[in-house]
């Protein structure tokens, strides 16, 4: 069973979890959650999501319990979030405003002017939609039995589990995030992922040093041709 993305996050890894290790272990936990995009294609697996981001950690708190018919009563298309009836929940303004412009770290309030420009005319993009909002509503029975900490990585439960390590970045492309690199002790973090229980699966981008990295992948190669070159801690039991 896989889910889709139930909305888009900058530096998710939906697309490229098939060709990470799959898990070995009942558990998943990712520690920085962000979309859960490696969670989403084992949605089965008893997941644990930790995020020190309060507005993600919200956001999955409301997903795992609203109900079908409260996605399916939200209202599709529109541009604002004011636009939006007062009855809308915080935390289902902050969905639709992550719909307003794919990968941002943050929702926005109201529709980016490219995706205003191509509403204007008539082509369609991935937005709040009808489409999209079918999507969420049809998937949140799906993800009942999962968890959420609101924390950084160190609130993670000490369980065996696999594993799915996914910090910002150590470089540029990670200060986008609202606790970027600045916020986090690399070496502590290299060790803090060496002591879990399970099988441990750590992403991070060409340069790193924290942790005996290998080159793994080649991931969303772009215009330039030159793409994001990734790589990949393993512990022994996740070979890849």
């Amino acid at each position: 069973m896989t889910l889709k993305p139930f909305w888009r996050y900058y530096g998710g890894k939906y697309r490229a979890a098939p060709r990470y290790p799959k898990p070995l272990m009942p558990i998943i936990v990712e520690p920085f959650a962000g979309a859960a995009g490696y969670s989403l294609r084992y949605p089965e697996r008893q997941v644990i999501l930790v995020e020190k981001n309060p507005i993600v950690a919200d956001l999955w708190t409301y997903l795992i319990g609203v109900s079908e018919a409260e996605i399916r009563s939200i209202p599709a298309n529109v541009i604002d979030i004011d636009d939006l009836p007062a009855w809308v929940p915080y935390s289902a303004r902050n969905l639709v405003g992550w719909w307003f412009n794919s990968a941002t770290v943050n929702p926005r309030k109201s529709l980016s002017i490219g995706r205003i420009r191509l509403a204007k005319m008539g082509r369609k993009f991935e937005g709040w939609t009808e489409a999209t909002r079918e999507r969420v509503a049809s998937q949140v029975g799906a993800i009942r039995h999962w968890k959420v900490i609101q924390g950084d990585y160190s609130k993670s439960p000490d369980v065996a589990a696999t594993w799915f390590i996914d910090p910002p970045y150590n470089n540029r492309a990670g200060a986008y995030y609202p606790n970027g690199p600045r916020d986090l002790d690399y070496a502590h973090l290299g060790a803090w992922c060496r002591t879990r229980q399970g099988d441990v699966i750590v992403c991070e981008n060409e340069g790193a040093k924290w942790l005996p990295f290998r080159s793994f992948a080649l991931l969303k190669p772009g215009v330039n041709g030159r793409g994001s070159s990734e790589v990949i801690w393993t512990s022994g039991a996740s070979t890849g």
